[in-house]
């Protein structure tokens, strides 16, 4: 198989979730170093065989240094965050990524499978407190309803 061809078979079985499958052929001469975008599938799936995060994550941000305006590098850089447990940078990778394109789905799903919260109504009190929860649930309730 040519490379271009295994790249894109390499994308589409990591897109439904056949990781294993899709570093066999990402690893088949070595495809994926030659497309950044290849590059962070390939991450996801060394994140998600593997278990390396740090590697995954290293492979993900060349292929943003590479590539800095697909989204879907974004994406997996990410789901590899929220692999290992990082919410936070899952969602400031999410947010950059939707600065670049605001329609791309996959994105959109991601931030709204992880439920990310409002701003607290008193930013300087922390998110806990008795007035922010009072008025979180205040502000929700009229907003819902109309």
């Amino acid at each position: 198989m040519e490379n271009k061809e295994l790249i894109e078979k390499g994308i589409s079985l990591a897109r439904g979730g056949y990781f294993k499958e899709a570093i066999k052929i990402f690893e088949e001469g070595i495809c994926f170093t030659q497309d950044p975008k290849a590059m962070s599938y390939y991450a996801l799936c060394v994140a998600e065989v593997e278990g390396d995060y740090n590697k995954a994550i290293s492979l993900c941000l060349v292929a943003a240094g590479r590539e800095f305006y697909n989204p879907d590098i974004y994406l997996n850089i990410g789901r590899i965050f929220i692999l290992k447990g990082q919410k936070a940078f899952a969602v400031k990778s999410f947010t950059k990524g939707l600065k670049i394109s605001k329609t791309h789905q996959g994105l959109i799903n991601a931030i709204k499978k992880l439920g990310v919260r409002r701003k607290p109504i008193v930013p300087f009190l922390p998110r806990h407190s008795f007035i922010n929860k009072f008025l979180g649930k205040s502000v929700y309730s009229l907003t819902s309803k109309t």
